[in-house]
């Protein structure tokens, strides 16, 4: 089926290219904006402000958790003469140490292990294998629509930090149940580079055992080191605070119809500027829709600014950020009697990301010179219509365009998918996705390609909103396995 046309798109309402260089400044300005700190507050308030600037009402949800955010470290081999460690980064939410440290014997793992009982009072070293992103596995998780141009497909087996973080098995809670004083996590199969600062997992929660992760040089010194019988002091200072706020925002832009929304979403925290920029895709629809008479749009549209994407342990109601969102405001998508019906959703993130990838043999890692593969999940065909319409006039393009298959979705349109809303949803994974960067990382993107994507998106909503909603149809569910609810657990380590 051919989309409907909608309203023609007028480059003149979007902000100029020189705001949206504006909002990139200013959010890498704020540094890491890890969940609840003083960044991410700065962030958000930034990004409700901006959207109060266009007319909108922007509302609040105050959440509340346990703030975990390290501020010293050091690993230190002790045997003989003491000899200082680079370090990667700290484990996310693992653990502190007093400013000395803990001192124990190294005990070597080779990979992760089921049990700790072996390094009881010593300080753990286990091995993690970088995986590797394959076009089998993608195709296992996902259905492939479209490659647009053909070579945006995954061509070949790629190394990517993300995927070995998340599904490390590590477990820090068994660790400390087994009385281990603390963890050393070693990058292997890797560029030392391309692991340097990762704030990797973001999906654990406060387990009291401190744990940091160092790449493959100083991983081979410590596996030395364990075989010598050494042993290690490891500091890691945190900040841990209990019951700090964070906010979700979101704003109501009201069409003609009042029974029907399209809701625009994304998160606001984020250790770089790549992660999370879907808020200046946020702003910039916002600016877009407003500058339109009333007359003109038929559905309301829902932006929505979620936050704990990076600490969903606690924050994400068992999902995504934005689930938490959905649970809490059934009035303004699920249907029921008195509320709003989503017919459809766009789910911005990761924006204008170049390709940064390590070569054949693993020993380097920088840019390509090539973008960066846009992951986009279209959820049925009328979604999948709407996007090919909507980038034919990019001149900068690598979309590979999929469905989710045995219920497996990654980002935060995944929330919009469970509960039956059909989206399209931008989700690149460049390998410096999680990195934390101090200068927010701005190398790292193009802004042209970023406001072609977010002419794309402007254009699908146009689109979408001119289209009856019997025609919009359902989300397209392949059955969920075994496969999908494997696949699911091992994003996130116990």
């Amino acid at each position: 089926m051919a989309p409907f046309s909608g309203l023609t798109f007028e480059p003149s309402r979007l902000p100029p290219d020189e705001k949206v260089s504006a909002w990139v400044e200013t959010i890498s300005q704020f540094g890491p904006r890890l969940t609840g700190n003083d960044a991410h507050r700065r962030c958000v308030d930034f990004v409700a402000v901006e959207l109060e600037r266009t007319g909108l009402t922007v509302m609040r949800d105050a959440r509340y958790f346990q703030r975990w955010e390290p501020e010293t470290w050091t690993l230190t081999i002790t045997g003989g003469v003491p000899q200082k460690l680079r370090v990667a980064y700290p484990f996310p939410y693992s653990g502190r140490t007093q400013s000395t440290g803990v001192d124990g014997r190294l005990v070597w793992f080779s990979g992760a292990p089921n049990s700790f009982r072996h390094a009881a009072g010593k300080i753990a070293v286990v091995n993690v294998q970088t995986r590797r992103l394959s076009p089998f596995i993608l195709r296992l998780l996902t259905k492939r629509i479209a490659a647009l141009p053909a070579d945006a497909d995954l061509m070949r087996t790629e190394r990517t930090p993300l995927l070995s973080g998340l599904t490390s098995r590590v477990s820090l809670r068994r660790a400390g149940e087994a009385g281990v004083l603390g963890v050393i996590c070693v990058w292997r199969g890797c560029a030392e580079d391309d692991v340097e600062n990762q704030y990797l997992p973001f999906t654990t929660p406060y387990t009291n055992c401190p744990a940091l992760w160092v790449g493959p040089a100083a991983g081979d010194l410590l596996e030395a080191a364990c075989k010598r019988g050494d042993g290690a002091n490891l500091v890691l200072e945190a900040r841990l605070d209990d019951r700090v706020k964070t906010e979700t925002i979101y704003a109501v832009l009201p069409g003609t119809d009042a029974n029907e929304t399209i809701i625009v979403n994304t998160h606001s925290d984020g250790p770089n500027i790549a992660e999370e920029n879907g808020i200046i895709g946020v702003l910039a629809l916002a600016n877009y829709f407003t500058s339109l008479p009333l007359a003109w749009r038929q559905r309301t549209i829902v932006f929505v600014v979620a936050t704990g994407h990076f600490q969903l342990s606690q924050l994400g109601n068992g999902g995504q950020a934005t689930k938490a969102w959905l649970d809490h405001h059934p009035e303004l998508w699920d249907g029921a009697l008195g509320h709003k019906r989503a017919v459809a959703g766009l789910t911005l993130e990761h924006l204008g990301c170049l390709e940064w990838k390590e070569n054949d043999l693993g020993d380097s890692y920088g840019p390509t010179g090539a973008l960066e593969r846009e992951l986009v999940y279209a959820t049925n065909a009328t979604m999948q219509d709407v996007y090919r319409a909507a980038v034919k006039d990019r001149t900068k393009l690598r979309s590979l365009v999929v469905e989710p298959r045995h219920g497996f979705f990654l980002g935060e349109a995944e929330p919009l998918f469970d509960s039956g809303i059909p989206s399209i949803s931008l989700c690149p994974l460049p390998n410096y996705l999680c990195v934390v960067s101090k200068d927010g990382g701005v190398e790292r993107l193009d802004l042209d390609l970023m406001y072609q994507q977010i002419t794309s998106f402007v254009k699908s909503l146009l689109q979408i909103d001119a289209i009856p909603t019997a025609s919009i149809g359902n989300v397209d569910r392949d059955f969920t396995s075994f496969i999908g609810k494997f696949a699911k657990s091992i994003f996130v380590s116990s």
